[in-house]
């Protein structure tokens, strides 16, 4: 937005917050074939509010008004879970990690 700001229109951000709609609409669509029950400590209906939670956070992130009233995370532990750093910092890691590509050195693509 502020590299380009003649490319934040309007009809730009109206665009956004309909990919959006349309995104989580579609990710409600396959939440609801995939767990047609309650699973362990989990149902549809806290799913699907967990996903326009997020739809709304990620529009809010850019600028933009959310698809929704405000909605408290549903789910917070999957958040936590989420959100997790996943990063290797290369002091910290171990050797076996970076010996990967030299163990491969020998192998043909045949082989794999």
């Amino acid at each position: 937005m502020d590299e380009n700001p003649d490319v934040w229109t309007e009809e730009y951000r109206e665009d956004l917050r309909n990919t959006m709609r349309e995104a989580v609409r579609l990710e409600k669509q396959f939440i609801l074939d995939c767990l047609p029950v309650s699973a362990v400590g989990l149902t549809a209906d806290e799913f699907t509010s967990y996903i326009d939670y997020i739809g709304d956070r990620r529009l809010e992130g850019v600028g933009l008004e959310p698809l929704n009233p405000p909605i408290t995370n549903p789910l917070p532990w999957l958040s936590e879970m989420m959100e997790i750093k996943k990063e290797t910092n290369f002091f910290e890691g171990r050797v076996t990690e970076y010996r990967r590509a030299v163990d491969l050195s020998g192998v043909s693509d045949d082989d794999l």
